[in-house]
């Protein structure tokens, strides 16, 4: 009767002691990433649409270019936006999610490059970089076959 219990109790302490799939950090990392991504994203174009004018000058400083950011100011807005979403039907496990999150990492990461150049370079910068690696960790790690944490 002991020698029962004794194995029962083995066996469910094995199971909770089971190692995570290969790439479940990245996973659970590239979701994160997603949300935290998304809201600043989101700061960014809040900045963006109430500072509408960037002013830009150049090296010599005689070449100044003056721009509305406005409506850039919106379509980040936009992504962040749907960069969050993206981010919490990852942790849920969603396949459409997941291909969901690459793709508007992917378009999150380009949008960036108009405001790189313009009012703030190193938070664009950080961006894409934080972008680069939530869709390395969604394209490498979150396979159908993959059965992560």
């Amino acid at each position: 009767m002991q020698t029962a219990s004794y194995e029962n109790q083995t066996q469910s302490t094995a199971a909770y002691q089971a190692e995570p799939a290969n790439g479940a950090g990245w996973i659970i990392y590239a979701s994160i990433m997603l949300v935290i991504v998304g809201t600043l994203n989101v700061f960014q174009g809040l900045l963006l649409i109430a500072e509408d004018e960037i002013y830009v000058t150049g090296p010599t400083e005689t070449v100044v270019v003056i721009g509305d950011a406005t409506t850039w100011g919106w379509v980040i807005l936009i992504l962040g936006t749907l960069e969050v979403l993206a981010g919490l039907g990852v942790v849920t496990r969603n396949q459409l999610a997941r291909w969901f999150g690459i793709f508007v990492a992917s378009v999150a990461l380009l949008a960036q490059f108009p405001v790189f150049f313009g009012a703030y370079p190193l938070w664009s910068f950080t961006v894409v970089v934080l972008c680069a690696l939530v869709i390395y960790g969604l394209a490498v790690y979150g396979s159908r076959n993959d059965s992560w944490a």
